[in-house]
């Protein structure tokens, strides 16, 4: 079994504008998926992959929320809330045995300086990083990641490639064949004609679609931070991925479920209320 890393960095950074009407009031991330907060699911993620702490990087305005959320995720907080509401025990859920912290993301960047923030926060260079607007309600978007990784490589989760969900991920080239991918290259939410023509080059095996899960080495967390200082505006982690993929291995994990992103307008809900 690979080694695992024992913290993970949750990027909650941005202000949610591509779904303006929740986002001057709630950050999208507490949005309901199967009527729990999507960050909740998150957690209980990073929770079933053992890890034994989770830092939650979370944009400044929304700081008036946190001490609300900081007793929301407690330990014993779920117990307490029955205690109040007059219901009966239930079970522990597996975030009440893992440290989570909430830190405000400092700094004029989005994603990366998330990514940046968190680890240096964790004082460790080996995290596992989870974008917090990409559900999982499986819990096992970080497990299928570290399935395949290996200590000292990068490795990157994706899914299956269509030429629909090419308009909203990034599509990563692949290289190599079965487990053992390597990311080769990567075209950001290509259109539909561009999305079919690389299926006909490449083939839809050769492609994957990003899904928001990342294992950051040392080495990529130390290219990640000179790409900040150097770039007038900082690149989409994907990209600096694919950046860092010209020289060094990335390698990608197949993802079979299907992950919700939070991001998509008045949807979430509807869509997984079944």
């Amino acid at each position: 079994m690979n080694e695992r890393p024992t913290a993970v960095v949750i990027a909650a950074g941005g202000l949610g504008t591509r779904v303006a009407g929740w986002s001057p009031f709630l950050p999208k991330e507490f949005r309901p998926v199967h009527g729990r907060p999507g960050l909740l699911h998150v957690l209980e993620e990073a929770a079933r992959l053992g890890a034994e702490r989770a830092v939650i990087v979370h944009h400044p305005y929304y700081a008036p929320l946190i001490d609300w959320t900081r007793q929301v995720f407690a330990p014993g907080a779920q117990a307490r809330y029955r205690q109040l509401a007059h219901q009966p025990a239930g079970h522990h859920p597996l975030t009440e045995r893992m440290q989570v912290e909430f830190i405000a993301q400092h700094g004029p960047y989005a994603d990366i300086t998330s990514a940046l923030n968190g680890a240096e926060h964790l004082n460790t260079g080996d995290v596992c990083l989870a974008f917090a607007d990409n559900v999982d309600p499986t819990h096992s978007a970080l497990s299928t990641l570290m399935a395949t990784a290996s200590p000292d490589i990068p490795a990157v989760l994706a899914g299956p490639f269509t030429v629909r969900g090419a308009r909203t991920h990034g599509v990563i080239i692949c290289a190599g064949t079965g487990p053992e991918r390597t990311m080769a290259g990567l075209v950001e939410k290509p259109d539909a004609d561009h999305a079919a023509r690389l299926a006909a080059e490449h083939g839809t095996d050769g492609l994957r679609l990003l899904q928001g899960r990342v294992r950051l080495t040392p080495e990529l967390l130390d290219y990640l931070t000179t790409t900040g200082d150097q770039a007038a505006a900082e690149p989409k982690m994907s990209l600096a991925l694919a950046a860092y993929a010209r020289h060094h291995r990335v390698r990608v994990a197949t993802n079979p479920e299907t992950m919700i992103d939070l991001g998509t307008p008045d949807t979430v809900e509807m869509a997984h209320s079944e």
